[in-house]
C-alpha cells in the first residue's frame, strides 16, 4: 500500500501530531509498512497500537519508536511523537485498521480469492498463489494472517498494479467469516474440507459448516465458489445458495477430478483429464488443496499443463508435514497446529512412510474442542493403533491422558506410552529412545509450540544405534 501521511490522516479522520523536527517531507512523506507488533518494527514502519485482551499496544509505542518506527497510530492514549516522527490519534485503532484496509481494497482492481475451511487453508492458499503467480502479479496472506487483524493487514499489501490477492479467512464464531469476506470483497471463494476445528466454540459441526458457508452469502449470484465435492457439508451449503459452484475432488461428478492417485517418496502424483501432475509433497491429504488450486487456475484461464508445471515447483509450508532426516531418524514436522481431520491425515502419512525402524509419535492437544475434547482425544489415541500400529507414543498437554488411554484401549502396551503436561518433559525420553531408522511424527496445537522439542533434538550428536 502506498499512502502519504496526509492521506492516512484523511482516511482515518485522525488528529495528526508531528515531533520536533517533523518527518522529512512532512505531510507529503509516504507512510511506511503497517506493523502491529513492536518487536517486528523495522526502521520506517508505522506502528499500529491495538488494544488486546491483556495488554494495550500503546504500552509499546516507545519501544516501536526506539526501533525506528516512522510513526504511531493510537487511540485513547496520549503518546508524544519523537523527533522526526508522527503520532496519529484515532477514535478506535482496530476500527481504523479496518477503515484503511477497506479504503485500500476499494482503490485496487485486483481480483480477490478468499479461502476458508477447517483444514488445509494455508496450503490451499499457497498452492493457488503458485498457480497464478507465473501469469500475473499478486499477493497472498503472510503467514497465518486470517483473523480480524490479519485479514486487514493482508489487504494492506495490495497495490493498484496487482492482478490478484489470495486471502485466507478463519473464524471461531458465527458471523466472523461474513465480516471478513465483506471486507475482502472476493470474486472467488474457496472452501476446503469442513471438519471439527474450533468445535468447542461453534458447538456442532453443522454450525461450523454454516459459518464457513457465510462466504457463499457474500459471493452471491455474481461470485464463483470453488467447493470440495467429496464433502457432504459443502453439497448442502451449495444447495441452499444461488452462487455458481465449481467442484473439485475424487468423485466422478466433480468438475476437477483426480484419478490414478499415487503417493510415496515425497511425491504426490495424479491425473486430471489427460494431464499428469506430480507435486513434491508428503501426504496424500495434499490432493484436495492441489485440486482446488487447479480449479482456480482454470477460472483464470490457466491450462492444465501450465498448472502442472507450476505445482511441480511447490514448496511445502513450514511445519506442515515437512519431512527431514536427522542422524538416521526421520522426523515428520507437522507441529504448526492440529485438529481431528488434520491429525488423522498426519497419522495416515506416518502409516505409509517406509520405516526401517519404529513408527513413533509425539502428539499434543488438538485445540479448542470444548466438551468434545476428551472423546476426540481418546479417538485420536485409538487411531495411533488402528491406523498406524504405533510402536511408541508420547502425549503432552491437557488431554494427554485421554490420548494414551485411547491407545492402550486399542491394544498399545502401556509401557510404550508417556503422558506429560509440558512438551519439554518429553525431550529427555525422546533423546534416550530414538534409534537409527525410526520415524517420528510431531503434531499438536499451536499453543504447545512442539517445534521446540524438534529443535532440541538437533543438540543430540547422534541417535542411538539399534
Amino acid at each position: 500500500m502506498e499512502i502519504s501521511i496526509a492521506e492516512l490522516q484523511n482516511v482515518l479522520s485522525g488528529e495528526l501530531r508531528f515531533g520536533s523536527p517533523p518527518p522529512r517531507d512532512g505531510h507529503h512523506a509516504l507512510a511506511g509498512s503497517i506493523v502491529t507488533d513492536s518487536r517486528r518494527v523495522q526502521p520506517g514502519d508505522v506502528f499500529w497500537a491495538l488494544s488486546g485482551e491483556h495488554r494495550d499496544g500503546a504500552d509499546f509505542a516507545d519501544d516501536a519508536l526506539r526501533r525506528g518506527a516512522q510513526g504511531v497510530v493510537v487511540s485513547q492514549r496520549r503518546i508524544e511523537p519523537w523527533a522526526g516522527t508522527f503520532v496519529l490519534d484515532v477514535a478506535e485503532s482496530k476500527l481504523a485498521l479496518w477503515q484503511l484496509a477497506d479504503w485500500n481494497r476499494r482503490r485496487c482492481e485486483a481480483s480477490v480469492i478468499a479461502v476458508t475451511g477447517s483444514v488445509g487453508k494455508t496450503t490451499t492458499r499457497q498452492m493457488i498463489d503458485a498457480v497464478l503467480n507465473p501469469a500475473g502479479d499478486g499477493v497472498t496472506s503472510p503467514r497465518n494472517y486470517n483473523n480480524d487483524i490479519g485479514v486487514p493487514l493482508s489487504l494492506l499489501q495490495l497495490l493498484p498494479e496487482h492482478d490478484y490477492a489470495v486471502i485466507e479467512l478463519a473464524a471461531t464464531a458465527r458471523g466472523e467469516i461474513d465480516s471478513l469476506a465483506r471486507l475482502a470483497a472476493p470474486q472467488i471463494g474457496v472452501i476446503t474440507r469442513i471438519g471439527d476445528a474450533h468445535l468447542g466454540k461453534f458447538g456442532s459441526q453443522a454450525d461450523i459448516a454454516a459459518a464457513k458457508g457465510e462466504l457463499l452469502g457474500v459471493l452471491g449470484r455474481n461470485g464463483q465458489a470453488v467447493l470440495c465435492g467429496d464433502d457432504p457439508w459443502q453439497r448442502r451449503l451449495a444447495a441452499m445458495s444461488p452462487v455458481s459452484a465449481l467442484w473439485y475432488g475424487r468423485n466422478g461428478d466433480c468438475d476437477v477430478s483426480a484419478v490414478d492417485v499415487q503417493h510415496g517418496g515425497g511425491q504426490l502424483a495424479f491425473r486430471v483429464e489427460r494431464q499428469n501432475f506430480c507435486l513434491p509433497v508428503w501426504g496424500r491429504h495434499h490432493l484436495e488443496p492441489a485440486l482446488a488450486a487447479i480449479a482456480v487456475g482454470l477460472l483464470y484461464g490457466r491450462s492444465l499443463a501450465e498448472t502442472a508445471e507450476a505445482l511441480a515447483e511447490f514448496q511445502s509450508v513450514e511445519m506442515r508435514c515437512q519431512v527431514f532426516q536427522h542422524h538416521g531418524v526421520t522426523i515428520i514436522n507437522d507441529a504448526y497446529n492440529s485438529s481431528p481431520l488434520a491429525a488423522e491425515a498426519a497419522l495416515k502419512l506416518l502409516s505409509e512412510y517406509p520405516a526401517a525402524g519404529r513408527r513413533m509419535a509425539l502428539l499434543g492437544d488438538m485445540g479448542d474442542l470444548g466438551v468434545h475434547g476428551p472423546r476426540l482425544h481418546d479417538e485420536l489415541g485409538r487411531r495411533t493403533v488402528t491406523t498406524v500400529g504405533l510402536d511408541t507414543l508420547w502425549a503432552c498437554g491437557q488431554f494427554a491422558g485421554n490420548v494414551v488411554a485411547g491407545a492402550v484401549a486399542a491394544g498399545m502396551r502401556e509401557d510404550r506410552t508417556m503422558v506429560a503436561a509440558d512438551p519439554l518433559d518429553c525431550i529427555a525420553p525422546l533423546r534416550q529412545s530414538l534409534q537409527h531408522g525410526d520415524v517420528l511424527l510431531v503434531k499438536g496445537c499451536r499453543a504447545l509450540e512442539l517445534e521446540r522439542v524438534i529443535e532440541s533434538l538437533y543438540e543430540v550428536p547422534q541417535a542411538r544405534a539399534a
